[in-house]
């Protein structure tokens, strides 16, 4: 029966994940270069259960292994990306900086093993604050989720968009002013995860 519970718990999360994805980061277009790897099916969504800090380190970690692993970007099997979903750590839904000193720690695992330049961690969190912006700014919303996820990039593909983008100096400023323009209702189901 537990088993189960989970199960379906587990369902609910990828759902709500999805869902803030699906209809806010691309519906938005907040991330222009998600609409290719989420076209291709080339985003991976994984689940952390649990709540000790070791056990979602391990998991971050074996994320970025599995991705350093299965780089042939020929492969049906290919994941560009990695969202690690974390919303049972007790700390990391409480404080937005621990989740941000886990991102830290993730990315010194990154530069000791010489990784550093193969991959880049960018955080998500229902309490997301850009450190200068008041704290009631639409601005944050960029990067507010349903849960603490860390979003695992590989830098190839980051420099690709980039090329084939052009100016993305732009995009947070455009991604604000879309915010900005939106009403508070827009908001609700968002600020419902918020603490």
């Amino acid at each position: 029966m537990l088993e189960i519970k989970i199960k379906i718990m587990n369902q609910d999360i990828k759902n709500n994940t999805k869902k803030w994805f699906e209809d806010w980061v691309l519906k938005l277009n907040l991330c222009p270069f998600a609409h290719s790897v989420h076209a291709k099916k080339q985003i991976r969504f994984e689940i952390e259960e649990s709540n000790d800090f070791k056990k979602c380190v391990q998991k971050a970690v074996a994320e970025i292994n599995f991705l350093e692993e299965n780089n042939n970007i020929k492969s049906n099997e290919y994941v560009d990306t990695t969202l690690v979903i974390l919303p049972n750590q007790n700390n990391f839904n409480q404080s937005f900086e621990d989740f941000l000193d886990f991102i830290g720690l993730l990315d010194l695992f990154l530069e000791q093993n010489n990784l550093e330049n193969k991959f880049e961690l960018v955080a998500f969190h229902p309490n997301y604050i850009f450190a200068g912006e008041d704290k009631d700014s639409k601005s944050h919303y960029t990067n507010r989720c349903p849960y603490p996820i860390l979003h695992i990039l590989r830098k190839e593909s980051i420099d690709k968009a980039v090329d084939s983008f052009g100016n993305i100096e732009m995009i947070p400023k455009k991604n604000i002013e879309k915010l900005e323009k939106m009403k508070e209702k827009d908001f609700e189901w968002l600020k419902s995860f918020s603490s």
